[in-house]
């Protein structure tokens, strides 16, 4: 069986195709525009061989016309098969349809008479996602406001100094009035001497020791020692022809900085002496006596050259008490324990030239003394007192001592 095909002609687009549709009654479809109908309804080639090449023009049929679809024309029943060339003829009406140079392109895909797609519509946000536009004009303001108040607090603060310092206007003369009493004051009010003059003091430190070790009359070593009639007795016991052994000089140094006095915080230099007996260094300074002279205070050396406090806490009970040249420094007093450094306040002491070795000193914070220690003493400097003290029987790192008297407490504006 051979199958031909057809050339047709869409009545909607106009457009010739091929189809292998041989029935009158089959169902034929556009591939351009993809109209579909009867067979019939397509013209083809033959039909259209005598007109002549020109510019088509189709009338556009009103709105409410409709395409009317016409019957399929009957052909006679004794055609014959074989017969060549035989091309059957259509007296048809002419199929109305819609000029293609009227329709958009995306339209010639459409159904003919069906209506006009509906203009495409831009996006545009949900109304329960609009934003209020009084929303930001708010924030705004809100913005604008901390930002004004933070302005006036910073001008505010930075000129307060300005409006103080304005001077008073002039106030009618008023009658003195009797002084009103006011309270003494709890800090003792010092005098900031002028600053140690360290090379005459070094020099006057050298020339006293060696003299003092080398003295061999009483009358010498006394001539060396400031207040040496109240201290004739242990001069004499020390370095004196009774001595129980003979003491060398090894060594003076002066240490650096100036620890301060307390009461009074005036700077004192201090000087390291290493004798043949006191390996760790005793602690010497001078004194200044009613003729102007310096002299070496004799307490606080024979004290630390001697090691006297730490005799008294290893052998002394814990009734008995004692006053010491010492020196101090305040500390967190991680030496005792936690449960009790809410109650004391704590020091370093030092009686050597050296690090040990290492006491602990201990006064009471709401006792008066503990009060008037606390306002005369200032975190990270160094003291020389001269305190009372007792053996403090605790559980510590170090030998502890509690504080009963400081030497110049009661003139310093608060007794004990």
């Amino acid at each position: 069986m051979i199958t031909t095909t057809a050339s047709l002609l869409c009545p909607a687009c106009g457009q010739a195709f091929l189809s292998m549709q041989q029935s009158m009654a089959g169902v034929a479809q556009c591939p351009h525009c993809a109209h579909s109908g009867p067979r019939a309804h397509f013209g083809t080639q033959a039909q259209v061989a005598g007109v002549a090449p020109g510019r088509r023009q189709v009338a556009q049929s009103p709105p409410s016309s409709h395409v009317v679809a016409t019957a399929p024309p009957e052909f006679p029943a004794q055609q014959s098969r074989g017969m060549t060339g035989f091309q059957p003829t259509l007296d048809t009406a002419p199929v109305a349809s819609i000029a293609r140079a009227t329709l958009q392109p995306s339209q010639a895909l459409m159904p003919t008479g069906a209506p006009p797609p509906a203009p495409a519509q831009e996006f545009s946000t949900p109304p329960h996602l609009r934003t209020s536009p009084w929303k930001q004009a708010f924030f705004i303001m809100v913005f604008v406001s901390v930002c004004g108040v933070s302005l006036w607090i910073w001008w505010d603060h930075a000129n307060t100094p300005a409006f103080t310092t304005k001077s008073a206007p002039e106030s009618p003369v008023v009658a003195p009035q009797p002084a009103a009493i006011i309270p003494p004051v709890a800090k003792s009010i010092t005098v900031k001497a002028p600053p140690p003059d360290t090379a005459a003091i070094a020099a006057d430190v050298k020339t006293l020791v060696t003299e003092l070790f080398a003295a061999d009359t009483p009358e010498r070593r006394a001539a060396c020692v400031h207040d040496a009639a109240r201290h004739a007795a242990e001069i004499e016991g020390l370095l004196g022809a009774k001595a129980v052994e003979k003491i060398e000089l090894r060594l003076l140094a002066r240490i650096p900085g100036f620890p301060l006095t307390l009461p009074g915080a005036q700077p004192v230099p201090l000087f390291k002496l290493v004798t043949s007996k006191c390996a760790t260094g005793a602690l010497i300074r001078l004194e200044t006596g009613a003729d102007g002279k310096r002299r070496i205070h004799w307490p606080l050396f024979f004290e630390t050259h001697e090691a006297r406090l730490q005799q008294f806490l290893q052998k002394s009970a814990s009734e008995e008490a004692a006053w010491f040249h010492v020196g101090l420094r305040p500390s967190h007093g991680l030496d005792i324990p936690a449960e009790l450094r809410s109650k004391y306040l704590t020091f370093d002491v030092q009686v050597a030239a050296g690090s040990e070795p290492h006491f602990v000193a201990c006064v009471e914070r709401d006792s008066p003394l503990g009060r008037f220690i606390d306002r005369e003493s200032d975190w990270g400097k160094a003291y020389l007192s001269r305190l009372l003290v007792r053996k403090l029987d605790i559980q510590a790192d170090a030998p502890c001592a509690v504080v009963l008297s400081c030497e110049g407490a009661a003139e310093g504006g608060e007794a004990k």
